[in-house]
């Protein structure tokens, strides 16, 4: 059959009727999923038969639209299983599998999820473009009869997704998106937002699928119906439990029924399920609708227009005014035991010197110190800012985001976002890196509760967001390009590993010229205290390069106490040069002696 035709006869038929979808494809696949030990959309490969099966399944319980297993089967997710190169065959099996079971009367609807993130840092748009380009054309080559993008949390993402689609396709388009109880998504865009957006982009229906349960998704279509769009909603059965290792969804059938009815009085017209539901839960939708009968209020209702919002409309919380201290700011490390009142003790010395801030950072070398929340929350009696650092390697995405609302809570404005360094194989035994951010994705997270789109009400964080920038590498315009998306992300200043020549500051400079960067920079300084230190650093530690001159100096001594001092000279020497050029300085303090410190501090002055 022609496309065309189906788009006439979809577009029509969910104008006259309530459309039975569907239920959950991958909660129901997962099992052969673990199975394989790979992705559930590589079972159209290695289980085709099962995956046309639960297709039929549902047709047979009353579905007129089923959804291709090709939800996640973008080039990001499919490279994670080595299967980037088997998009085309994954895609083709997915929609064929659909199409031989769903007959003249079963549309087919070719499924596009929302992108992951790219080693733990924002998509751009040319990745966008690139990445939904390759899924929907293979979905429109293979002759699906609808393009449905569900799931989706990010508008910005959705949109550019409909957009492409819109121009590589005519066929219907429907849009979904996942939504909080507080009426948003977890990056903070409202129904009235995505409906205005996304049907200006060239959506044909949209709707609402999974978020936080059954509520959310009556909730969004509350906010959604009567102003003449086509609504869709996909419910989940409620939220999963663990069972014997087996994910087991709660919500009852007469729960999911009675609220099936609510969607459908409300004016939805395309009815499905989401995770945790089945063939049985599809039947009982399609007899309850059927059966019962309906009075929809939007039908008596006037229908309201659709509301013109665009991205520059989006109401935020207002911006702050970052702080960003001139001067010089003093690292130390959290302490590994309950000696917070030596380190107390420390940062009330380093005041008292002429320190502007305190940076600690978090569990550096993946080794246990005491939280650096806690820690900078203690700290924060001294009365100078206390900016922690916040890695992406320990956390998930919600634990940092927890992270971030509670030093918040505890005083903290400012906040250093990092990746981490890898955790080592022989400490902590079975411990592994998390990363699902990295800076760039931390400094993104920040901004957005900064802006309040991932809170609820009008409530807003006020961080000051620094970031890391290493000069001592072969390549600084990979460098300069890395800050300059960290900038995008929403950064206000960075700090930078030590530097131990006046050259390689330059080099910096130049190439912040050069790219036009004018973000406050503190150039870090390290004080090398023994010969031995110099060797451990410029050897071991990742990130830092000691010129040759600064290691044969120190060689120069074999008392301890000359070669420190010698150290403190060279360190010294160089801020003298630098401090005319530069917003600030980042002064480690090696093993936390602020000793060494002291002398530097003294006669420091950057105005």
């Amino acid at each position: 059959m022609c496309q065309e035709g189906y788009m006439r006869d979809f577009l029509q038929e969910i104008s006259d009727n309530v459309i039975i979808a569907d239920g959950a494809i991958g909660t129901n696949l997962l099992a052969y999923k673990s199975k394989y030990k790979t992705c559930v959309e590589h079972l159209n490969l290695t289980e085709p038969y099962k995956v046309m099966q639960l297709h039929k399944d549902y047709i047979t319980a009353g579905a007129r639209l089923i959804k291709t297993n090709t939800f996640a089967a973008n080039l990001l997710n499919l490279d994670r299983y080595g299967l980037a190169d088997y998009q085309s065959s994954i895609i083709r099996a997915g929609v064929n599998l659909a199409r031989r079971v769903s007959g003249d009367d079963v549309f087919v609807a070719g499924t596009v999820g929302p992108l992951p993130l790219i080693n733990g840092e924002p998509l751009s748009e040319s990745d966008i473009q690139l990445i939904f380009t390759a899924q929907i054309e293979y979905l429109v080559e293979y002759s699906v009869d609808v393009l449905l993008f569900e799931t989706f949390v990010n508008l910005n993402q959705l949109k550019s997704g409909i957009h492409i689609a819109r121009g590589i396709t005519d066929i219907p388009i429907i849009a979904q998106m996942a939504f909080e109880m507080n009426g948003k998504t977890l990056c903070g865009d409202t129904p009235e937002e995505f409906l205005s957006r996304c049907t200006k982009a060239g959506a044909d229906v949209i709707g609402a699928n999974c978020g936080a349960g059954v509520a959310s998704v009556i909730n969004a279509i509350e906010t959604m119906s009567g102003y003449g769009v086509p609504i869709s909603a996909f419910m989940n059965a409620g939220f999963a439990e663990r069972i014997d290792n087996r994910r087991v969804y709660i919500a009852p059938s007469n729960y999911l029924i009675k609220n099936a009815l609510k969607l459908a009085s409300l004016g939805v017209k395309l009815i499905g399920g989401c995770c945790g539901t089945t063939a049985e839960t599809i039947a009982q939708f399609k007899s309850a609708i059927e059966t019962e009968p309906l009075s929809s209020k939007v039908n008596k209702e006037k229908k309201k227009s659709i509301p013109v919002i665009s991205f520059e409309d989006v109401k935020e919380n207002p911006v702050f005014e970052p702080d960003i201290p001139r001067g010089v700011i003093v690292e130390l490390n959290p302490p590994k035991l309950f000696h917070m009142d030596k380190m107390l003790e420390k940062a009330e010395t380093l005041k008292q010197a002429g320190a502007k801030a305190i940076t600690l950072t978090d569990n550096p070398m993946a080794s246990v110190r005491i939280d650096v929340i806690t820690a900078a929350g203690f700290l924060k009696k001294t009365g100078v800012p206390i900016v922690p650092h916040l890695t992406g390697r320990d956390r998930n995405r919600i634990s940092l985001q927890s992270s971030v609302l509670g030093a918040h809570v505890l005083g903290i404005r400012h906040l250093l976002c990092v990746t981490g360094d890898p955790i080592r194989e022989y400490h902590e035994t079975n411990t592994t890196g998390v990363f699902d951010l990295t800076s760039t994705g931390l400094v993104q997270m920040v901004s957005d509760l900064n802006r309040g789109r991932r809170m609820a009400g009008d409530a807003n964080t006020e961080f000051t967001i620094g970031v890391a920038l290493n000069p001592n590498v072969q390549s600084i315009r990979l460098q300069i390009d890395k800050l300059k998306r960290k900038i995008d992300a929403g950064a206000h200043f960075a700090l930078t590993q030590p530097v131990f020549d006046i050259n390689r500051f330059e080099i910096l400079q130049n190439a912040l010229h050069e790219g036009g960067i004018n973000l406050p920079i503190y150039i870090g300084i390290m004080p090398i205290t023994s010969y031995r230190i110099a060797e451990y650093l410029h050897n071991e530690v990742p990130g830092i390069q000691l010129p040759v001159e600064v290691l044969r100096t120190l060689a120069k001594y074999s008392d301890p106490a000359d070669q420190q001092m010698a150290g403190v000279e060279i360190a010294s020497s160089l801020i003298d040069k630098l401090v005319g050029d530069v917003h600030g300085i980042y002064i480690t303090a090696s093993f936390n002696r602020i000793e060494t410190l002291l002398p530097i501090l003294e006669h420091v002055t950057i105005e």
